[in-house]
């Protein structure tokens, strides 16, 4: 009789890799769900319980959408990689840009969490360089429709030194009309 087959949470260990081969098509979510609620259940559980790197970005919207169907409790976050190289005479695509940069400042808000938090991105994604999560923090703004920011916070995160408002009133507007 063949010895009774270990939980993948038992083979966890902080620090180490654990890498999953031959999981049937259409369970990795499952998995991946059942992992990041055992991590969770742990003393002291880390702010992001997983870290999925996936082979391309069409696996790992697959696996989002995997993940929202076995366990649509869960939050996870997506960091793309970027859709054009450096120096391409193309810029970034918008909703790529807008992706990164909110997985990004979130991450750099994180404490310790009682609640699973799954992060899936790519292999690309995973060798291109990003902000320091200080600086990410410190830029990182978040406004939604509805909400009131005032102009002098805005011109303060985006000229930390003291700026006088007749030598680059246009600068100001630029802004706001790119926030708009």
């Amino acid at each position: 009789m063949k010895a009774p087959v270990k939980s993948p949470a038992a083979l966890l260990a902080p620090g180490r890799a654990l890498t999953f081969a031959n999981v049937a098509e259409g369970a990795e979510g499952l998995v991946l769900s059942d992992l990041a609620r055992a991590v969770a259940a742990r003393p002291k559980p880390p702010a992001v319980s997983l870290a999925v790197v996936c082979r391309d970005g069409p696996r790992m919207q697959q696996l989002a959408r995997a993940l929202e169907f076995f366990a649509p409790d869960l939050p996870v976050m997506q960091f793309p990689a970027w859709d054009c190289q450096p120096y391409d005479r193309v810029s970034p695509h918008g909703g790529i840009l807008a992706q990164r940069l909110t997985t990004l400042a979130r991450l750099s808000r994180l404490q310790g969490s009682d609640k699973p938090l799954i992060v899936l991105t790519t292999v690309n994604a995973i060798v291109q360089r990003v902000p320091a999560r200080e600086v990410v923090a410190a830029q990182a703004l978040s406004v939604a429709p509805g909400h009131v920011v005032p102009m002098d916070s805005i011109v303060t995160r985006r000229y930390p030194r003291p700026v006088s408002r007749r030598s680059r009133p246009t600068r100001a507007v630029r802004l706001l009309r790119r926030l708009s």
